[in-house]
């Protein structure tokens, strides 16, 4: 409980704050059944009252326990006389993609669906210190840069609510031996330690190995990943003052583009796509960078997601489908 009442005190700096400070709000808890949602839910019941709390649990229907989880999630609700609602959501993905950040996806659209529909300003989610440094380990495997090193921020606006993780510094074996010792039940997902998924293999393999060679991985991966934040932002900041120049009515004046490095074009490029919606990755940013410093007559041709990006007369321009055919 003490993790959250900081967590709430360090945001009451702004609207957002005040808004999660206010018993009289409706709250949102993503509550999976197990240790670190149940946590989570726990200290929430001692700071709000019960009739603002809200736990959401996601059905995604991936494992034969699926039903079993939704079960406790509504028991466990009910003996606490807490509203329980329970989300089902199909988990799509097309060859390549990445079952884990599927699910992912598809259980952070419901659960910000249900917290807007239910009036939440806020959601929050029982993130700990184990998969902070595992987001961080799996994003170092991925090659990524400074913003995909943040990992999980504590505080993030997401799909029209505010997304909080107040037990980010918290380590796992705490919050489960605090549970064991008041006698509180919680379950505990097969998937979480299937090596054939990367971050099972990550957690069952890679993390005690760390545990004998530096016990206190989780403060220092924690404290990488704040100081990548640091310089996403800084980033950020930059580039979007950058993409403010370059940007107008007809999509980037590559003129003004051509005027910079490559490593602050890739940024402006990456903002740009993220306000349009787009998810693009390192190969697809190169890809369009090698195209923008070609001659003047080559064509720009690309497609990210549903988009196609293209030349005309010194903009890049960007339509979803409408543009010349490739």
């Amino acid at each position: 409980m003490a993790a959250l009442r900081r967590f709430v005190r360090m945001q009451q700096g702004g609207a957002s704050g005040a808004a999660l400070a206010d018993p009289s709000r409706p709250l949102a808890v993503a509550f999976s059944g197990g240790a670190d949602s149940t946590a989570l839910l726990l200290a929430a019941l001692r700071v709000w009252p019960r009739r603002t709390v809200h736990a959401l649990h996601v059905h995604h229907g991936l494992q034969a326990a699926a039903d079993d989880f939704a079960r406790h999630a509504r028991e466990r609700c009910a003996a606490w006389g807490l509203a329980c609602h329970v989300l089902s959501v199909q988990v799509r993905r097309a060859r390549g993609d990445s079952l884990e950040e599927q699910a992912r996806l598809a259980r952070h659209d419901a659960l910000a669906r249900a917290a807007r529909e239910l009036g939440c300003a806020w959601l929050l989610m029982g993130h700990h210190a184990d998969d902070q440094a595992e987001s961080l380990l799996l994003a170092l495997l991925r090659g990524a840069g400074p913003a995909g090193l943040a990992a999980m921020p504590p505080a993030a606006r997401r799909a029209g609510v505010w997304l909080g993780r107040p037990l980010l510094e918290c380590p796992a074996p705490r919050l489960r031996s605090e549970l064991d010792a008041a006698g509180v039940p919680y379950v505990i997902d097969p998937m979480n330690q299937d090596l054939a998924l990367r971050r099972g293999r990550i957690r069952g393999e890679l993390l005690p190995v760390l545990d004998r060679l530096e016990p206190a991985w989780r403060r220092t991966l924690g404290r990488s990943a704040a100081l990548c934040a640091q310089a996403a932002g800084q980033l950020r900041e930059q580039a979007l003052r950058d993409l403010h120049a370059c940007r107008g009515e007809a999509g980037l004046c590559l003129a003004q583009l051509a005027g910079w490095e490559a490593p602050r074009r890739a940024q402006v490029l990456r903002v740009w796509l993220a306000e349009l919606g787009l998810r693009s990755n390192a190969a697809q940013i190169d890809n369009l960078l090698r195209q923008i410093e070609a001659p003047a007559d080559a064509a720009v041709l690309a497609r990210i997601g549903h988009a196609r990006l293209w030349r005309d007369s010194g903009w890049l321009r960007c339509e979803p489908g409408a543009s010349p055919a490739l």
